[in-house]
């Protein structure tokens, strides 16, 4: 027999681990822009220094890390919701209310500081020095529509980052009938084939559906029991260089950009699988300064875009635009370390001023309207009837 207090210890570790792991992939999606958004001069012809920049630029895939952002996602919900055997009205309506009030504050804000920004560096430098779709989003229309269009999460023009957040939101609505086919066994197989093919279909990524891959198989997770070929630590570590580094090996076949998804999301699922089926723990992603980075990450994600626009708009004041573009390697060192010490400074507040107390709001409302006495079930592992102690990263839900 399983020692109870042995696997609340467990499910303490992999919780704390999972929040850590939200907070590495809310800074390399951080650095990763602050890489890619800005028209830096390209650096002089050198085969070594082409392969570093290579090797550099790949390890900050912020596409992957929004895919690891889903995959864990759908893992969490599918712990919140484990004790939940019927969704009948009331458990649904209380998982809406909790999902609203862990989504929207914070996203308000975003988008009015986001408002405030984008007025600010489009009258202060020309937003020419900035990719495409960040010049274009730069100039959007500040209207009355389109900001209650982006306090709903239906526009992201504001800041680009929310894309992903109207993808939660989505998926949000849909999880509580994703999750009860990931629990009947009969029609698993073909709800993960479906949502695989759905997943190779071109389309925009603000529609998203293509992503109910990522958050299907984080809700299988739980439902998985423990098996042998998670015993090898080489695993997590092969899946998070193929996480990193598929675009780079898999370049020169013009793949589509489905086709880099689809292998992002595997390799997703496997790294937060193996921590889950194993047991084991990485002393990194248990130190706490690396979980509390992860408690703030939502707030990370969404703010560090402005943020790094004021920085670098100051940094350009100070040194000059010329200068700091012609020196990619050292203005993007600066450039990154600012605008992460800048956005945690802000994301501590946010949380505790935000996040943490409406959150909690969201619970309480919630527990009001589900049934005081709902029948419940573990969905962990190998199905065993018990019952473990809630943790930190079930505020997620």
């Amino acid at each position: 027999m399983s020692d109870p207090l042995f696997e609340a210890r467990l499910e303490k570790s992999y919780l704390q681990q999972l929040t850590s792991i939200r907070g590495v992939a809310c800074l390399v999606v951080l650095v990763g822009h602050v890489i890619q958004v800005i028209r830096y001069d390209p650096l002089p012809s050198s085969p070594h220094r082409h392969w570093i920049r290579d090797l550099v630029t790949y390890a900050f895939n912020a596409q992957a890390a929004v895919l690891l952002f889903f995959v864990l996602s759908g893992c969490v919900l599918s712990l919140s919701l484990r004790r939940v055997i019927t969704f009948d009205r009331q458990a649904i309506a209380g998982f809406y209310v909790k999902r609203a009030f862990r989504i929207y504050p914070l996203l308000w804000v975003s988008v009015f500081f986001s408002v405030v920004i984008t007025t600010y560096v489009r009258a202060s430098m020309d937003v020419g020095v900035y990719v495409d779709w960040l010049a274009r989003n730069l100039g959007s229309t500040i209207s009355l529509s389109h900001v209650g269009l982006a306090l709903v999460g239906a526009y992201t023009r504001y800041n680009g980052p929310m894309w992903s957040l109207r993808v939660e939101l989505i998926f949000s609505i849909l999880f509580p009938g994703i999750l009860l086919l990931m629990r009947a066994r009969r029609l698993r197989g073909w709800a993960l084939a479906a949502l695989f093919a759905l997943a190779l279909v071109p389309m925009p990524s603000e529609i998203g559906l293509n992503f109910g891959l990522a958050f299907a198989l984080g809700a299988l997770i739980p439902l998985m029991p423990r098996i042998g070929w998670a015993s090898s630590a080489l695993i997590p570590v092969a899946a998070t260089l193929v996480l990193m580094y598929d675009r780079l090996a898999l370049g020169g076949h013009a793949m589509p950009e489905q086709v880099y998804d689809v292998i992002e999301t595997l390799a997703a699922f496997v790294i937060v699988r193996d921590l889950y089926a194993s047991g084991r723990s990485f002393g990194v992603l248990t130190n706490r300064t690396v979980v509390w980075v992860g408690e703030l990450s939502y707030s990370i994600y969404l703010l560090h875009l402005p943020i790094l626009l004021v920085v670098f708009d100051l940094m350009q004041r100070w040194m000059g635009l010329r200068p700091l573009l012609a020196h990619p390697g050292w203005s993007q060192s600066v450039l990154a370390v600012l605008t992460v010490g800048v956005t945690v400074a802000v994301s501590s507040l946010t949380y505790k001023i935000v996040e943490l107390p409406l959150h909690n709001i969201g619970r309480r409302l919630a527990r009001r309207i589900e049934p005081s006495a709902a029948p419940v079930v573990a969905w962990r592992n190998d199905a065993a009837r018990r019952t473990t102690p809630a943790t930190g990263m079930e505020r997620e839900s």
